[in-house]
């Protein structure tokens, strides 16, 4: 009785030669090409994917820093960027906590009655919230601490100023209006989303917690 033997092509005993090396059981080359795939061409010994078909880490992470950077037509250095976050945050704090201590000085009572005056609903806890978030909110913005928390809080109050207190005056601060207390509010709040910068206590206790290799972030 005669004994066939199966004849191998060399693509054949590379994969399976492969497939040994590697501990599986049948080489996954030879499958592919018997279902109607590409011929098996077993890479060498010891060679590398190419950078084009795997992207390595740092490549990847240098194309999300790349998406993830704000455009600008006219870069700003970083310091100039800072120092802008700073006086911002300065000079909005310095104008909340005024008007704060001017309700303050007035009286709890005095303002809730010109609350309640204006159509503010509960005007006494409003006058009391209004006043803690002003001087509150507007020494956290010029600390730059928890400043997120800070610029939506004072961009709710005065807000909530542009609808009572002076939206129906007109556009003009002299007359009334709300111009004044829309660009405060806006600038509360851009502050909230963009960050005090890093010349804040938010950064220092950020590099706190997060440990020295912060250090180095932009």
């Amino acid at each position: 009785m005669t004994r066939t033997t199966e004849v191998k092509t060399p693509e054949e005993r590379a994969a399976e030669a492969l497939a040994a090396r590697s501990g599986h059981d049948e080489p996954r080359g030879v499958e592919w090409q018997r279902a109607g795939g590409a011929p098996f061409r077993p890479a060498a010994s010891g060679s590398t994917p190419s950078a084009s078909a795997t992207p390595s880490a740092a490549t990847a992470s240098s194309s999300a820093r790349t998406a993830d950077a704000d455009p600008s037509l006219v870069p700003i250095p970083q310091l100039i960027r800072d120092a802008v976050l700073l006086l911002a945050r300065v000079v909005l704090g310095v104008v909340l906590v005024a008007h704060g201590m001017q309700k303050v000085l007035q009286g709890v009572s005095a303002t809730a009655q010109g609350f309640g005056g204006m159509g503010v609903p509960l005007p006494e806890a409003a006058a009391v919230i209004t006043m803690a978030v002003e001087i509150g909110g507007g020494v956290l913005l010029i600390l730059g601490l928890l400043t997120p928390i800070a610029g939506v809080l004072a961009g709710l109050v005065l807000a909530g100023a542009v609808v009572f207190a002076h939206f129906s005056n007109g556009l003009f601060a002299a007359d009334g209006g709300w111009e004044l207390a829309a660009g405060l509010g806006v600038g509360a709040l851009v502050l909230a989303v963009v960050g005090p910068g890093r010349i804040s206590l938010d950064r220092l206790l950020l590099r706190r917690l997060r440990g020295p290799e912060t250090l180095a972030a932009p």
